[in-house]
């Protein structure tokens, strides 16, 4: 009786397939579906949910970003008239990452 070569497992034979192939980097994270509306931010005093995340902003096109900047800046000028100026300043930083997105898209 001659003795056999044990079978491969089903792993081993997907790993001898395997390439090292690699997509190029673009800068940009990939996942099924469109980046979430609301993401979370985590910070010093906490989460918070934040709208102008990279990743966000790279997935909206020009139109919802011109939208949200209108946005941002009609709640951006409220929140100064109601005098909550921190809620001012995170939404002024809103604006300005909007509007850099904008630039970065009409240069490049």
């Amino acid at each position: 009786m001659t003795e056999e070569e044990p079978r491969p497992s089903a792993r081993d034979l997907v790993r001898k397939r395997r390439g090292s192939y690699r997509a190029p980097e673009t800068g940009r994270h990939h996942h099924i579906g469109s980046a979430p509306e609301h993401q979370p931010l985590l910070g010093e005093d906490g989460a918070e949910y934040v709208q102008t995340a990279a990743v966000q902003l790279a997935q909206r096109t020009v139109v919802q970003l011109r939208a949200q900047r209108e946005r941002d800046a009609a709640r951006m000028a409220a929140a100064a008239q109601e005098l909550d100026f921190e809620q001012a300043a995170r939404l002024r930083d809103a604006v300005a990452a909007v509007d850099a997105e904008l630039a970065r898209r009409e240069n490049g």
